[in-house]
């Protein structure tokens, strides 16, 4: 290892062990071995501890019975020492300490007073007590406290120390002056390509640089897409710590970004707050050429070999390096495929050097059988020039389905042209047929949608004037909430729409965001879908069975234990709608059939603004419904209607029915179909 290595991973490893200090130090305040003081009034300006007064007279005694003592309170056992676990604060090895009491010299060094051997055995046990554990007049002192409860470190995290190891590496091979990455660091917004090919590499990362790992400072990550953090975590775990923010993104979620996107993303990171920009890609792929256009600085290296494992035996375990290099010349041990998870399984306390190694050799053979399996799947999937192919790419249980719109009729038989289904699951483009003719789905044809129908119209219009560019985005309504009872005809609304104005349309729903369960996969379904609408944009985004995603601080019969992956799951959602900038050329149409159950702050304005509920269908309703969907039948099935007399409501229904004409393309039919509910 050069210097530069050498430097970058001594650092790095003592930011590991501060880590683990205080987190020991929280312990022991926890269970009252220490006091916390906050001497500039916060914590996230300073923390200060001492020993606690009953732990400074408790403890001052003789040194095992203080370690059995501050043992039993932590509940742990005292480390195994070992060269490679250097003190955070004194650069040395942790050496078992005797126990030192304020103005006073250790306990084990006090002689015992002379006791006259006829004296009483109640003053011979007094004298030996004062002698042995002289508390009533001295007490254990802080930096004694603090020696004592250093020996109970746990040994380090191996993931923690392999990612640790790893950068080092790839700044000491990538950089010949320090001073150089101090340069790009120092910048407004650099831009760092850290490139290192380990499965797992980036979610460790993520995870140490909010720990305050790896920079020196707590850090709040900010994804580029508004995805998953890197680390993969959703809830804050140190609130209480002041925090920087650092904006990241994953070369494994980037790969399959078109290059527009991936430019904008970019492009908004770098022209943004004063952050730095952290790309992190544990693929084995080349780097895309927009990622290395706008790095500022590359640091690479390669994946996991035999003198990395040799050395995180040495610090994890205190194993030595020609021991781990002596074993491992006997046997068939390739660490290449080996990711930071599989060192995490087989490097584990207590484990001899054979052991471990033999258990890397296992996982390194799994791993290799594993990645020859998922090269063979892509071999057999090969590429398609289609367009289509970027669906069939998606993985299957993508729940996303993009209806064409009907190309304007020009004549009547054209007119009968069923819509075109691309569906994100099942990768194919399919064609329904029609057995009579019926007037194609379009709004103008639709009945009793109330205010939806004419904003439907308006919308045609305003887009055709935004595509003149007479017209922005943010001046238009683009936003639309129906609600009303099951089968009012809402989702037959959405493919009229479609029809109407001429954009495709991508239908989702709730339920099939909740599907994977997982709260990263279920933001990821929702990022995807709206991901690739903007990539079709003008396009319309409906999403069904709103109510599903309920509302925050309530609403699921008082149990709050998941009250966190509902608020997450709302809020993003709100970010996905909010702003005409981030949903410019995406009309959102939302259908529910419970509206109470809808997040407030989802019907704001600059969100789903446009409510409009629908009613179950009239006599007016009805008619209309009946003439578009027997179309040109319609004739037919009138002669046939009996001529004795009905009720009231059947016959007032009968004569609208006999009140439209037959060629119901006219705009006299439409008429006839009065105000009446939805189109089912």
């Amino acid at each position: 290892m050069n210097t530069i290595a050498d430097r970058i991973s001594r650092h790095l490893l003592k930011r590991i062990r501060r880590l683990a200090v205080l987190e020991l130090y929280q312990r022991a305040s926890d269970v009252g071995l220490l006091t916390i003081n906050f001497p500039f009034g916060e914590k996230k300006q300073g923390i200060a501890w001492q020993v606690s007064g009953f732990a400074a007279s408790g403890l001052a005694g003789d040194t095992d019975r203080a370690r059995r003592l501050v043992g039993r309170a932590l509940k742990r056992a005292p480390t195994t020492l070992h060269d490679g676990f250097v003190d955070h604060d004194g650069g040395e090895p942790i050496n078992r300490m005797a126990i030192e009491m304020s103005g006073s010299e250790p306990v084990y060094q006090v002689k015992p007073k002379h006791v006259s051997a006829g004296a009483k055995p109640a003053q011979r046990k007094k004298a030996r007590s004062v002698a042995i554990y002289p508390m009533l007049s001295r007490q254990l002192n802080s930096p004694s406290m603090f020696a004592l409860l250093r020996e109970f470190l746990p040994p380090p995290n191996p993931m923690q120390v392999a990612v640790a190891l790893l950068i080092a590496r790839a700044v000491g091979e990538s950089v010949t002056d320090l001073d150089q990455l101090l340069d790009v660091l120092m910048r407004r917004n650099p831009v760092i390509l850290l490139k290192i090919p380990v499965t797992g590499f980036e979610r460790q990362f993520g995870a140490m640089l909010e720990e305050a790992l790896i920079a020196p400072f707590f850090a709040e990550l900010t994804d580029i897409r508004g995805d998953r953090p890197l680390s993969e975590r959703f809830r804050d775990t140190r609130p209480e710590m002041r925090k920087r923010k650092i904006v990241t993104a994953s070369g494994r979620n980037v790969s399959d970004l078109t290059r527009r996107n991936l430019t904008r993303y970019l492009s908004t990171a770098i022209l943004g707050d004063a952050a730095p920009l952290v790309i992190v890609d544990e693929t084995s792929a080349p780097a895309r050429p927009e990622i290395t256009a706008v790095s500022d600085i590359v640091l690479q290296c390669a994946g996991i070999d035999q003198a990395l494992i040799t050395d995180l035996l040495h610090v994890c375990l205190g194993i030595p390096a020609s021991e781990s290099c002596s074993i491992m010349e006997t046997m068939c041990l390739d660490p290449n495929c080996l990711g930071v998870d599989d060192l995490g399984l087989a490097v584990r306390p207590g484990r001899t050097a054979k052991t471990v190694l033999g258990l890397l050799a296992s996982l390194a053979e799994a791993a290799g059988a594993d990645e020859n399996e998922d090269d063979d799947k892509k071999v057999r999937k090969g590429r398609s020039s289609n367009p289509l192919s970027a669906f069939r790419d998606k993985p299957k249980n993508t729940p996303i389905d993009m209806i064409l719109p009907e190309i304007e009729p020009s004549t009547d038989a054209a007119a009968d042209k069923p819509n075109s289904v691309i569906s994100g699951m099942a990768g194919e483009a399919t064609t329904t047929a029609s057995a009579h003719h019926v007037r194609s789905l379009r709004v103008e044809h639709l009945s009793g949608y109330g205010e939806a129908r004419p904003w439907a119209l308006d919308l045609k219009d305003d887009l055709a004037l935004w595509r003149e560019g007479a017209l922005g985005w943010h001046e238009m309504s683009t936003k639309l909430m129906l609600s009303g009872p099951p089968g009012t005809g809402k989702t037959t609304f959405a493919r009229a729409l479609c029809n109407t104005i001429q954009v495709p349309l991508i239908v989702t729903s709730v339920a099939s965001w909740l599907e994977p369960g997982f709260l990263g996969d279920v933001l990821q379904q929702m990022s995807q879908v709206f991901e690739t609408a903007r990539e079709h944009a003008p396009c319309i985004v409906f999403i069904d069975e709103l109510d599903a995603i309920g509302s925050r601080g309530g609403g699921r019969g008082g149990d709050d234990r998941n009250e966190h992956y509902w608020t997450t799951l709302i809020t993003r959602l709100l970010e996905l709608l909010d702003g005409a900038l981030k949903t410019e050329g995406i009309i959102v149409f939302a259908a529910t059939n419970l509206p109470d159950r809808i997040d407030p702050a989802l019907l704001r304005s600059g969100r789903l603004e446009k409510h409009v509920i629908i009613p179950p269908p009239d006599a007016h309703a009805l008619a209309g419904i009946l003439a578009h969907h027997l179309g040109s039948d319609l004739a037919s099935v009138l002669a046939s209607a009996p001529e004795h007399a009905e009720p009231g409501p059947e016959r007032k229904a009968t004569h609208t029915l006999l009140s439209v004409p037959v060629h119901s393309k006219s705009s006299e039919a439409d008429a006839a179909a009065g105000k009446g509910s939805a189109h089912v």
